[in-house]
């Protein structure tokens, strides 16, 4: 009897130490939602938090962002021209930021590249996702969190749409999680609350609120001096915000998927995503009102 207790403890001492790395995605539903934008405050906010935090960037925007210097990107380590501690930076927000590749982000080979980023062993790897290539890099593909970033614009609402439809089917993926950004609370649970009706009928995929994010001026100043809003202005509603979605990621489910694309059946392929679904943006998404209660 004591040596099964012994041995309950010893198992449960071994679950709480093994360690497991969360990595989110990133990805916007248009060029101005602010992907780049949420991606750095983010990991600030999860930094602040006190998460080991690698923010992983493939759009190639983050880093001129916050004015960090480069020495190589993760292509350049896996071409054996730097070390991999070279490319490395720590922020001003302890946040270790990783050029992944100045050019074909969506041509890294990610059995190489995760053990790379997953050094020292971080609790949370956040991927400012790329917009070249396919919808997912080879690294976000590998995500546990996909997060989209969109505003209460009709067109970034039918972008967000659009993506989520397409990463549906390539990757196979069932939940996505969203961020209204530039919008108060009210608008942003309408946005999404229309968006996850419209992806449940026509795609049986859930869509989570995960947060939403003020107007905020900060923000702008804050990037006027390449920090994040969370780092230069903490009390700004905007870093409050972001410090709120970052204490949720910390409880949000380890969920462990396949990866790759999916097989998308008998005759049906990607170019065939528009086919008879074409009318559900015109019809859905895309005729909601952020300000329709």
């Amino acid at each position: 009897m004591v040596k099964l207790v012994l041995d309950q403890a010893e198992g449960l001492r071994r679950l709480v130490a093994r360690h497991s790395t969360r990595i989110i995605a990133v990805v916007g539903s248009a060029p101005e939602a602010g992907q780049t934008s949420a991606a750095l405050n983010l990991a600030s906010a999860l930094a602040h938090h006190g998460q080991d935090v690698v923010l992983a960037d493939e759009s190639g925007h983050a880093a001129p962002a916050l004015g960090v210097p480069l020495r190589g990107d993760l292509h350049d380590v896996l071409a054996g021209r730097v070390s991999p501690e070279a490319i490395r930076v720590r922020t001003r927000g302890n946040v270790v930021l990783v050029p992944v590749a100045h050019r074909h982000p969506e041509r890294i080979d990610a059995s190489r590249a995760l053990p790379l980023l997953s050094m020292g062993e971080p609790d949370v790897v956040v991927i400012d996702c790329t917009h070249a290539g396919a919808v997912l890099s080879p690294l976000a593909a590998h995500a546990h969190d996909v997060l989209v970033v969109l505003g209460c614009e009709p067109a970034s609402i039918t972008g967000a749409y659009s993506w989520i439809k397409q990463a549906h089917f390539e990757y196979a993926l069932a939940q996505f999680r969203v961020l209204v950004n530039r919008a108060e609370d009210l608008e942003a649970r309408v946005v999404c609350r229309n968006l996850a009706t419209t992806a449940s009928r026509y795609l049986a995929v859930s869509l989570e609120l995960a947060g939403h994010v003020p107007l905020d001026r900060q923000v702008g100043r804050a990037r006027q001096l390449a920090r994040t809003v969370v780092d230069a202005f903490p009390m700004a509603p905007a870093a409050v915000a972001y410090r709120q979605l970052a204490a949720q990621v910390t409880h949000w489910p380890l969920a462990v998927r396949e990866t790759g694309r999916a097989a998308l059946g008998a005759g049906v392929g990607v170019g065939d995503i528009g086919g008879d679904r074409g009318s559900e943006i015109t019809h859905g998404v895309g005729a909601v009102s952020a300000h329709t209660a």
